[in-house]
């Protein structure tokens, strides 16, 4: 964090911190929109305002409202209306995946995916972005579901998996263990690897896993500040028991997944 003798002045991962919106989101938001204007230090590193912080989570309130980011700059500065319930919509770029998938261009969606990663927070392309595309994707015709589904799924691994890399290099919190169980889809393990790099974890992630078991007394969870199981689904009995061991064992370390959590250990 850097100070002026004026105003408090942040840097631009501690304005990450705050807002939960990634470095190369804020560039974009500078560069291709011209949401935030922050200062330069004599070395040309970016400080930021408490007014830019306001500005952010400005911007972030519309974009949960399903106004697109190219939208949102005639819009500051208006009043929004907390009251009325968040309208949750396909992000413009949707339709234009949905396109490329038609017609199975890879190219295409490659670049989609990679503009609307840096451009918009993780919640926003999970919840306006992912999950109406694989809800559209439900409706396409049997004969080509399994491919349009396949390459989509294919892309979003590979932007996700370069995301992690990138977030990786940058993280704060130490390491983070990520343990998945086999997902009814393959995205969801690296959707959630991506959320916990969001966090400041540097994130290891081993995919659909069956038997957790190994990890009971190995040495190798040493080495990790978090293990963080994952699901979506209801976990067999035996699962559930080597949980039930790892997190009395190790219960400043071990985390779970919402549903895991709800299904298995809420009482």
């Amino acid at each position: 964090m850097v100070c002026s003798k004026e105003e408090k002045l942040y840097a631009i991962r501690d304005v990450s911190e705050l807002t939960g919106v990634k470095p190369v989101t804020l560039r974009a938001w500078q560069r291709r929109y011209n949401l935030i204007q922050p200062q330069r230090t004599d070395k040309g590193h970016r400080v930021f305002r408490q007014q830019d912080v306001d500005v952010i989570r400005e911007v972030q309130s519309w974009l949960a409202k399903g106004v697109a980011i190219g939208k949102v700059k005639d819009l500051l500065g208006q009043p929004i209306n907390t009251s009325l319930p968040l309208h949750k919509q396909r992000l413009e770029e949707a339709e234009s995946v949905l396109e490329a998938l038609s017609e199975l261009n890879k190219g295409k969606m490659e670049t989609l995916l990679s503009r609307v990663l840096k451009e918009y927070p993780l919640d926003i392309v999970v919840e306006q972005f992912i999950n109406p595309i694989l809800d559209a994707l439900e409706l396409v015709k049997i004969s080509l579901r399994s491919l349009q589904m396949g390459l989509f799924q294919t892309c979003l691994i590979t932007r996700l998996a370069y995301v992690v890399e990138s977030e990786n290099k940058a993280s704060t919190k130490g390491k983070c263990l990520l343990v998945s169980f086999d997902q009814v889809r393959s995205t969801d393990s690296w959707i959630q690897a991506a959320k916990l790099c969001e966090q400041g974890y540097h994130i290891t992630l081993i995919d659909r896993v069956e038997d957790i078991s190994g990890l009971i007394d190995h040495k190798v969870v040493s080495r990790y500040q978090v293990v963080h199981f994952f699901s979506n689904k209801a976990l067999p009995s035996k699962q559930v028991e080597a949980l039930t061991t790892l997190q009395t064992q190790l219960p400043e370390k071990v985390q779970f997944s919402e549903v895991i959590e709800k299904l298995h250990f809420t009482a």
